[in-house]
């Protein structure tokens, strides 16, 4: 539910920011503003939840998003929704740190892939119908600010839905801790390959980042049809999100590594049989094969976090794989675009390799955790 706004918020604040007079690089500038906040704000979102506890900080969070896009319903020119986005920025990043921490506190571990599958699968369900969604309201409605209004009172509703409806199996401790405990903690961390971890979500961000910006292009001058470049985007999308729960579960029964293994395997593949394809069929086949892989490494890789974090520890672990995915999603659309001047191709070359480190990475630092 919540999901969904996002995709229709994602969807309408370009067109209307340009319909308040915002030029094309500062419409730009708006998004990555919001990136940029939603970044910065991650762990702090993720340590609240640890002190404060999952349910309080999730639902401040949404609390806050809505006041944002309420604000949003107010704005009058371009650099009053750059503020207001910033702010959503800063709220909106506890939907994507704490419920990864709320999931690994309430399942065990033989049971917490699939759980964490799960979430993943219905987050991407709203950000799929959120923007068709977005284009029937406007086309309805022709009017923005209602329709930010009408999403500022789905979150708010949504955030009281959260703190009221929602249970936490385990309270996390506020204790304090002193400095050598707080010291063997990051000892104990550092040996279990947190940062390892860390790196292939980058990995996982960048050929991420790379299909959403240079693909596009690409299949667009191959086709020809914009219609069926958002058909193979929406089939990306769709084998990313049915992937999650059975890549969780395979997690639960043969480990998070072996599981992220196969799913750099499957990414190497997919963008194997891109740099090859020049059809609709072929096309379809990679990017459908590409999002299999990139929704089986985010669940593995997102196991293989809680699974080794400490429950008091876990929220800002989720926090840290935020600003881990963001920096890789920053970096994947500029590294491909330098790969695209040289050939059309060496942006999926370039992921097919990066996955094969991936694979290395796993194999050489993962496998014995």
């Amino acid at each position: 539910m919540y999901s969904m706004n996002l995709g229709i918020i994602i969807t309408l604040t370009p067109l209307y920011s340009e319909s308040l007079g915002a030029d094309k690089m500062f419409v730009g500038l708006i998004v990555s503003a919001y990136a940029i906040a939603y970044t910065v704000s991650a762990p702090v979102w993720g340590k609240t939840s640890d002190i404060l506890g999952r349910k309080l900080a999730l639902s401040l969070g949404m609390l806050g998003y809505s006041i944002a896009v309420f604000l949003l319903a107010l704005a009058r020119e371009p650099s009053q929704i750059l503020v207001i986005r910033v702010l959503g920025g800063l709220t909106d990043s506890s939907f994507w740190t704490v419920p990864a921490a709320l999931i690994a506190d309430m399942y065990a571990q033989q049971e917490r892939g699939v759980a964490l599958g799960k979430i993943g699968t219905v987050q991407l369900a709203g950000l799929i119908v959120g923007p068709f969604l977005g284009g029937i309201l406007r086309e309805g409605l022709n009017n923005y600010s209602s329709i930010f209004y009408i999403c500022s009172t789905l979150i708010f509703s949504i955030a009281l839905l959260v703190f009221f409806g929602v249970k936490e199996k385990t309270k996390v401790s506020s204790k304090v801790k002193d400095s050598s405990e707080t010291l063997f903690e990051f000892r104990d961390i550092a040996k279990k390959g947190f940062a390892t971890t860390y790196v292939n979500m980058a990995f996982t961000a960048i050929v991420f980042g790379v299909l959403v910006s240079q693909f596009i292009v690409h299949a667009n001058k191959i086709l020809g049809k914009e219609y069926l470049v958002g058909l193979l985007l929406t089939s990306y999308y769709i084998a990313e999100a049915v992937i999650q729960p059975p890549a969780g579960k395979l997690s639960d029964i043969i480990g998070s590594h072996r599981a992220t293994l196969l799913a750099y395997i499957t990414c190497a593949l997919g963008f194997f049989v891109l740099t090859f394809a020049s059809s609709l069929m072929f096309l379809l086949i990679a990017v459908v094969i590409a999002g299999l892989g990139v929704g089986m490494l985010y669940v593995t890789l997102t196991v293989s976090l809680m699974d080794m974090a400490p429950s008091s520890q876990r929220g800002l672990v989720s926090g840290v794989q935020n600003i881990a995915w963001g920096v890789g999603y920053f970096v994947g659309p500029m590294v491909g675009g330098i790969a695209a001047t040289y050939s059309v191709n060496a942006p999926y070359m370039f992921c097919a390799i990066a996955s094969v480190v991936g694979g290395v990475l796993t194999s050489l630092y993962l496998k014995s955790d």
